[in-house]
């Protein structure tokens, strides 16, 4: 393991949390999208469209969270780690959309980020029952956690037109 990937593992053990430097673009300023994955099968999905985005995409600025604690996301003071507001605003920035994918229901995320809630920036990806035995493949894709989903949901969220300055 690399030094970069222990001090990541370390920090997401100790404080629930961390943002991969290995996917995100170095430097300060607020990303263009933010990919933040709770769990084994949407970090995967989200890796590899980071490394997909990176590839097709190189102007555009990534920055990618691991959530290893849900209990980060509460509201500050409500769990022994939630991100106090600078340290959720380090994560998760203050304008750039947000995909975050999880292998719990969407709706817990939502609840558990309560007031301090991203508003319409944040899409959150996650299980979805299918009423029925379906494939791992099929599974992903109603989840939103499919390969082509992705990509069509991060261009959508990062072709969204600028304002022309006046």
């Amino acid at each position: 393991m690399s030094g970069s990937r222990v001090v990541t593992l370390d920090e997401e053990l100790r404080h629930g949390i961390a943002i991969w430097p290995r996917l995100t673009h170095p430097g300060p300023g607020e990303p263009d999208l933010i990919l933040a994955s709770a769990g084994d099968l949407p970090a995967e999905a989200l890796t590899t469209l980071a490394r997909r985005l990176r590839a097709e995409r190189p102007d555009l600025r990534l920055r990618c969270v691991h959530v290893h604690d849900l209990t980060t996301l509460a509201e500050d003071g409500t769990r022994p780690l939630a991100l106090a507001p600078d340290a959720f605003a380090r994560h998760f920035g203050t304008r750039a959309p947000i995909v975050l994918a999880t292998s719990g229901h969407p709706a817990d995320i939502h609840a558990l980020l309560g007031r301090r809630h991203p508003g319409p920036r944040l899409t959150v990806l996650g299980y979805r029952d299918p009423g029925r035995p379906v494939s791992q493949a099929h599974l992903r894709q109603l989840c939103g956690l499919d390969d082509p989903g992705l990509w069509q949901l991060a261009i959508t969220l990062t072709n969204t037109p600028k304002e022309i300055p006046a």
